[in-house]
């Protein structure tokens, strides 16, 4: 695989954009998770341009960047993908977000339609915060309340993403990883003290986005 002067050039503007950002909860740059997540891109057989997405893959949601200004810098295949990889809706203001649940479930139902370069660079994230989540957890079982849902929310997202990314790329690097950390999130303590008796974990946790909207519809 040949990597040209465009990758540097890539890194390098993907620091600058999340230079001031920061993991969640912890002090660590976040530049480390886009350079682990171009990593597992490559090493799941992507291109230049996947890989190059992968470093970019939350400039549009996190650092005020559109298509146009992607796609001037480095083409439209990694702008279309950056666009695949976001999860915000095109109409929302910038620097807003729409309610976690509603952006969640309408991206995992999304992910039917985006085209498999795409789901590489998607799953490539996904497995890499769900494995952070799982190193941490193991030290630090509370962690999980600095997320926007929880354990609880957090464990049905990335199930129902594995779950959709399994059926599009079966032989994903990636996607064992993420499988993998799911697997243990399901079996841990924590996680199966909040499932009630008889009911598996993953059948709970499959049912979070159905028991939490009918719960805001009955809501006054």
């Amino acid at each position: 695989m040949t990597i040209t002067p465009r990758f540097g050039e890539a890194l390098l503007w993907a620091e600058a954009l999340h230079r001031n950002q920061r993991r969640k909860g912890k002090n660590v740059p976040y530049v480390s998770h886009l350079m682990a997540v171009s990593a597992m891109v490559w090493e799941d057989g992507g291109t230049e341009d996947q890989a190059i997405a992968a470093l970019l893959h939350d400039a549009i949601e996190d650092a005020g960047q559109s298509h146009a200004s992607i796609a001037e810098r480095f083409g439209a295949v990694v702008a279309d993908i950056v666009r695949d990889c976001t999860d915000t809706s095109a109409d929302t203001a910038p620097g807003e977000k729409e309610p976690w649940l509603i952006r969640k479930t309408r991206y995992v139902a999304s992910l039917a339609a985006k085209t498999v370069q795409s789901l590489l660079v998607t799953a490539a994230d996904k497995a890499h915060n769900a494995g952070d989540m799982v190193l941490d957890a193991r030290s630090q079982p509370d962690m999980w309340c600095k997320f926007n849902a929880g354990l609880d929310g957090s464990a049905w997202y990335l199930l129902r993403m594995h779950q959709q990314l399994k059926q599009r790329l079966p032989h994903s690097r990636s996607v064992a990883r993420l499988g993998e950390a799911v697997e243990e999130i399901l079996s841990s303590e924590p996680y199966r003290r909040i499932v009630p008796n008889g009911i598996a974990p993953a059948v709970w946790a499959a049912g979070y986005a159905e028991r939490n909207n009918h719960s805001q519809e009955n809501t006054p």
